[in-house]
């Protein structure tokens, strides 16, 4: 009974919520992600330029962007999203979904990010294809491949490492910080507001489109849906941010390593000769069928499963007091 009265006070207390607890969950959301914005983007850049970063990156400013993008990310878009997540709720252990995940999602969600990449990159590859042969709006797609193309050029200098020391740098910036500061932000804050208002599939969907219209980068758009969607899936089926972070990491830790092997020359899409677009499609089509596989295992060993098997256990023992 005093365990129950414990669990009740609890309740009460995440329900009575912060200052901000009374606006809708959409609105918060869209404040939550102007917010970051106005602060990671033009703050953030503003910062930037003040210290000499000017659109051109070179091996005199290289670091100091690095050091200062890390910078941004933590003061910028993780700090808001906690802070913002006090003044909304009391409990911030329930918000960002802070405890041990379930090991058997955490397992079957590390083989599903690790599986994926070559069918990402064989849709990728068959997309750009695609634009970049299209007959009409060769303008328009031009100034895009421009766009693209200097986005891709900043993207490999930020990532490219001659060291092991640099590459460690890198792995910071690239892959560690994102992980944590862009997964508390969507993974956290964004779905568990949209959890409010929608239901848990809706909520999933609508968290990794934001995840990746936010990245702003138009040819990476349905690779980077289909990575915010894994993301959020895991975390709402293993009922933990963790597992989220995780993936995150390791998906922009084999970004930053490949360019390090490999380096940048190496990690494109060159044209590719029919054999090799063969083997590449069958490469694909594997790794979609493993990552299907550890989708439906995921679902096997979801705690929502488990929650809902609770919940009616529950109820059973309650009609059969009142019996």
């Amino acid at each position: 009974m005093e365990e129950n009265n414990l669990n009740n006070n609890d309740n009460l207390i995440y329900r009575k919520g912060g200052p901000l607890s009374k606006l809708s969950p959409l609105f918060f959301i869209f404040i939550a992600l102007a917010t970051v914005f106005f602060l990671y983007q033009i703050i953030g850049g503003s910062i930037l330029y003040l210290l000499g970063a000017d659109s051109e990156i070179n091996s005199s400013n290289l670091t100091m962007i690095r050091i200062v993008m890390t910078f941004a990310q933590f003061m910028f878009i993780l700090s808001p999203a906690i802070l913002l997540a006090m003044l909304q709720e009391n409990n911030i252990k329930e918000t960002f979904r802070l405890k041990m995940p379930k090991i058997p999602v955490l397992v079957f969600a590390i083989i599903g990010i690790l599986v994926i990449q070559p069918f990402l990159q064989v849709y990728l590859y068959y997309q750009n294809e695609l634009i970049f042969s299209l007959p009409f709006g060769k303008e328009a797609i031009n100034q895009l491949k421009e766009l693209f193309d200097m986005m891709e050029s900043m993207t490999n200098k930020l990532v490219e490492a001659k060291s092991l020391p640099e590459f460690i740098l890198v792995v910071i910036v690239i892959a560690i910080t994102p992980a944590i500061c862009e997964e508390f932000l969507f993974r956290g804050l964004v779905f568990r507001n949209f959890e409010k208002i929608v239901p848990a599939s809706k909520a999933i969907f609508f968290t990794g489109l934001l995840f990746a219209l936010f990245h702003f980068h138009p040819f990476n758009i349905i690779p980077l849906t289909a990575l915010g969607i894994f993301l959020t899936f895991i975390v709402y089926h293993s009922g933990s941010i963790y597992p989220a972070v995780i993936c995150h990491f390791i998906n922009n830790f084999i970004s930053a390593f490949a360019v390090y092997w490999l380096g940048t020359e190496s990690v494109g899409s060159d044209k590719m000769s029919g054999e090799e677009q063969v083997q590449f499609v069958l490469l694909g089509a594997v790794s979609f069928a493993v990552f299907t596989g550890s989708i439906i295992l995921i679902k096997k060993y979801s705690i929502i499963k488990n929650e809902k098997a609770n919940d009616v256990e529950v109820l059973n023992n309650i009609q059969g007091t009142n019996e």
